[in-house]
C-alpha cells in the first residue's frame, strides 16, 4: 500500500509540472565550490524550449529579454519595435550621458534616474506601458493611419506632482533668454518627461517653445542642452507625443523641426549641446515622415560633416549609433508609409527615399584606423555600424588596404587587456568575418 501511496504521490507531482508549463532548474558547476564563478545558477525551463537563467545575463550588445526573466538593475534597456519585446545589455562606460537604466520593478515610478540627463530615461513601467498602447511597439507614430492614437493617463502621478509640472511648463512658455527660474524649471521638466503622461503633456503645450530654446543661439548653452534632453525625453517610447507633434505642425514639421535641428548641429562647437541634439534628433526621426524629411534637408551629408569634423568620440558613437538604429538595424527601423495611400488590399503604400549610406564605410574605416592607441571610446558602436554597412552593400562597401592588418593587430592587442576584451573582441570579429570570411 505504502508503495502505491508513493507512486501515486509521484504522480500528481509529473502532472502539476505538466500543467504549470515551466519549472525552475538549478545547475551546478562541477568546478571547486569555492569559486564564486561557479555559484548556483537558477533556470527557467518551458517544454519544447531552451532552458535560460532566470536572472537575465548581460553582455556588451543587445540581447532579448524573455518575458518571464529578471533584469539585474542598472542595464541599458530598450525596446526592440520589431518584436516589441526588452533587449539589454551593459552601460557603455564610455557614455557619459547616460543610457535607459533599468530600475527594479517594485521601485515607485517616481524613482530618480541613476544619471541625471539620461538619454533614454525610461523605467520598466513607462516602457511596458508603451508597448502595450501601441500593439507591442513601443517607439512610433502611427505612420499615417485614419486611426488616432488615444492615450490613456495611468493615474499613478499625485495631483502635487502635476501643479509642480505645470509651474515648470508656465515658467517654459514666459521665459526669455536669460530668465530667471529657467534653469530649475527645464531641469525639472527633463526629470519628469520621461514619464509618458508628462511628456505627451510637454509636447502639447510647449513643443514650439523647446525647439526654439534649444536650437536657438539667443539662449545660454546650459538651456539649450537641457531643453533637448526634455524635448527627447518626451518623444522616447511615446507613440501619442511623435504623434502630437505631426498634428500641431503638419506641413510645417521639416521646417520648424528638422532644418533648425540639422543647422544647430552643423553649427555648434559645444560638444556636449550638440551630443544632446543628436539626441533630441534621433528621437525627431520617429516622427510620421521624420526620415523622408531629414534626408531631404541632406541630413546624411550634414552628420558626415559633423562626424569627420569632430574630435569628440562619444558624439561620434552616437551618429553611428543613429545610422544603425535608423538606416541600417532591421529590428529598429519601421517604414514610412503615405497617408491613406494603398498598394493593395487593406495596405499601405511604403514611401522610397534615397537613403545611401556606403559612403560611411570609408569614413567609418578611417575613423577606427585613426585613433589613438587609447582613444576607444564608443569604438564597439563604429565596429557594429561598419559591419551592417558591409552586409547591406556588400562590394559597394569596400575595405581599406590596411583594414585586415589593422584588425588582427587590434584583436591581438585587445586580447591581452581584459578592460577592453569585453567590449570589443566581438565586435572586432564581427568586422573581420564580415569583410574577409
Amino acid at each position: 500500500m505504502n508503495g502505491l501511496n508513493r507512486i501515486a504521490v509521484l504522480a500528481i507531482w509529473l502532472l502539476c509540472l505538466l500543467f504549470n508549463g515551466a519549472f525552475t532548474a538549478v545547475v551546478e558547476d562541477d568546478k571547486d565550490a569555492n569559486d564564486p564563478s561557479t555559484s548556483k545558477v537558477e533556470m527557467i525551463c518551458h517544454p519544447g524550449k531552451e532552458c535560460y537563467p532566470k536572472t537575465f545575463v548581460p553582455t556588451t550588445t543587445f540581447m532579448p529579454v524573455e518575458t518571464d526573466q529578471v533584469i539585474p538593475p542598472g542595464l541599458h534597456v530598450r525596446l526592440n519595435i520589431g518584436s516589441g519585446g526588452r533587449e539589454a545589455k551593459l552601460i557603455d562606460p564610455a557614455d557619459e550621458e547616460g543610457t535607459a537604466v533599468y530600475i527594479s520593478a517594485d521601485k515607485p515610478a517616481g524613482t530618480p534616474i541613476i544619471h541625471q540627463y539620461s538619454e533614454l530615461a525610461v523605467v520598466p513601467d513607462a516602457m511596458e506601458e508603451a508597448a502595450v498602447m501601441n500593439g507591442g511597439r513601443g517607439n512610433e507614430t502611427n505612420n499615417g493611419s485614419d486611426e488616432p492614437i488615444v492615450f490613456r493617463p495611468s493615474g499613478r502621478h499625485s495631483l502635487p506632482d502635476w501643479e509642480t509640472f505645470h509651474a515648470a511648463v508656465k515658467v517654459l512658455q514666459d521665459a526669455t533668454p536669460g530668465s530667471a527660474g529657467l534653469d530649475s524649471a527645464l531641469d525639472r521638466l527633463a526629470d519628469m518627461s520621461h514619464e509618458l503622461e508628462y511628456g505627451l503633456k510637454l509636447i502639447e503645450t510647449s513643443l514650439r517653445r523647446l525647439i526654439h530654446i534649444m536650437t536657438s543661439q539667443s539662449h545660454e548653452t546650459p538651456h539649450r542642452r537641457v531643453a533637448a534632453v526634455a524635448f527627447g525625453n518626451s518623444l522616447q517610447n511615446n507613440a501619442a507625443a511623435l504623434s502630437h507633434v505631426k498634428e500641431q505642425l503638419g506641413a510645417d514639421t521639416k521646417e520648424v523641426l528638422f532644418k533648425p535641428l540639422l543647422d544647430a548641429i552643423v553649427d555648434e562647437t559645444d560638444r556636449f549641446l550638440v551630443r544632446r541634439l543628436m539626441f533630441a534628433l534621433s528621437r525627431a526621426v520617429r516622427v510620421h515622415h521624420g526620415k523622408r524629411d531629414f534626408i531631404s534637408l541632406d541630413g546624411l551629408p550634414v552628420l558626415e560633416i559633423v562626424f569627420i569634423r569632430t574630435d569628440d568620440m562619444a558624439l561620434r558613437g552616437k551618429i553611428a549609433t543613429f545610422l544603425f538604429d535608423e538606416f541600417l538595424d532591421p529590428n529598429m527601423m519601421e517604414p514610412e508609409t503615405a497617408s491613406g495611400s494603398t498598394g493593395g488590399s487593406g495596405s499601405q503604400k511604403v514611401i522610397q527615399f534615397k537613403d545611401d549610406l556606403s559612403g560611411w564605410c570609408e569614413v567609418f574605416q578611417k575613423d577606427l584606423m585613426g585613433r589613438k592607441s587609447n582613444a576607444h571610446d564608443n569604438e564597439h558602436r563604429v565596429l557594429e555600424t561598419l559591419k551592417a554597412l558591409k552586409q547591406k552593400y556588400g562590394e559597394g562597401c569596400k575595405a581599406r588596404d590596411d583594414l585586415k592588418g589593422w584588425l588582427a593587430a587590434e584583436i591581438e592587442r585587445v586580447d591581452e587587456d581584459s578592460s577592453l576584451k569585453d567590449w570589443l573582441e566581438v565586435p572586432l570579429q564581427d568586422v573581420q568575418n564580415a569583410f574577409f570570411g
